[in-house]
């Protein structure tokens, strides 16, 4: 590199990018030591700190934040222009790992969806995780991740798929045995089912109050199956999705304790790295995935 365009670039993205000199170092196949070096090398070069460094922290300098966005624009561009030229004449073929919320969801949902793609395009291969924990998309490598509820990580694109509406729901017979409720406030006297959610907002429908129950639940099971079979058997009250309990619903075997109050819906949100230049596979299935999903929607 000539003197205006400075060694040391890929070696600083990925030391902001993944928030460590060792997962960069890592990443960059280097030492530690040697990535220190690199960048110290750079701050030198141009004549500015870009890196805040302490021992329990790590952030960029004012000069840091605008030479990192401008920098990471450049690089995505000349790797779009490279992907863009390798893939001019190929055809949609691969491997695509997705990790997703399993689920009625996972299975009878988005599983469907993902089936149709892969009949569509002959060449792509689909590996599709259902596990419960919350994988870290970049250190488990997956190209996409499906996720339901808030998210925090800026370092990822989120595109929002669909979302759903939830209904606190309890059998008949379980109703019956309990003191009526008149606010969520009282479900902390109730025996609660709960998935993962740790604390279930609400929002009266007329005044529009708003009230966060924190969830001290009887029962705690991440498989939806399990906790409408307790609902319904009566072992207590839930919070479910709309396309687990639309039938129960209408055939009366769940009803609604708190009429006047609505739960919070959910959103599902498609996932995947900002500092990855997307591969046209994986874009083919983004693009499929919503247009899926708006299509549903309508």
């Amino acid at each position: 590199m000539n003197a205006n365009f400075p060694e040391g670039i890929p070696e600083f993205l990925a030391v902001v990018e993944t928030q460590s000199f060792s997962k960069a170092a890592e990443q960059r196949n280097l030492s530690r030591a040697r990535i220190s070096q690199i960048i110290s090398g750079l701050e030198k070069h141009m004549g500015v700190q870009l890196l805040y460094r302490s021992t329990r922290s790590l952030s960029l300098s004012p000069a840091g934040e605008t030479f990192y966005q401008l920098s990471r624009q450049g690089i995505d561009q000349l790797e779009h222009a490279v992907q863009s030229a390798q893939n001019a004449h190929a055809s949609i073929s691969g491997k695509i790992r997705i990790n997703s919320v399993g689920g009625l969801f996972g299975e009878a949902i988005l599983a469907p969806i993902m089936i149709r793609f892969m009949i569509d395009n002959p060449q792509i291969e689909i590996d599709l995780s259902f596990s419960s924990t919350r994988e870290d998309l970049i250190e488990a490598q997956y190209d996409l991740v499906v996720r339901m509820g808030s998210l925090s990580n800026s370092n990822l694109v989120g595109r929002k798929l669909t979302h759903y509406t939830n209904h606190l729901v309890a059998s008949p017979d379980y109703l019956k045995s309990m003191p009526t409720l008149k606010s969520p406030k009282d479900l902390l006297d109730h025996a609660l089912i709960n998935g993962s959610v740790k604390r279930w907002s609400f929002t009266h429908t007329t005044t529009k109050e708003k009230y966060e129950l924190p969830v001290l639940a009887k029962l705690t099971c991440s498989n939806g199956h399990v906790s409408k079979l307790a609902t319904l058997n009566g072992a207590g009250i839930s919070r479910q999705p709309a396309y687990y309990v639309e039938q129960e619903i209408a055939e009366g075997l769940l009803v609604n304790p708190l009429p006047d109050w609505q739960l919070s819906s959910s959103d599902v949100t498609l996932l995947y790295p900002k500092s990855r230049n997307i591969s046209l596979r994986v874009k083919a299935l983004v693009d499929y995935l919503i247009e899926a999903f708006n299509i549903t929607a309508d």
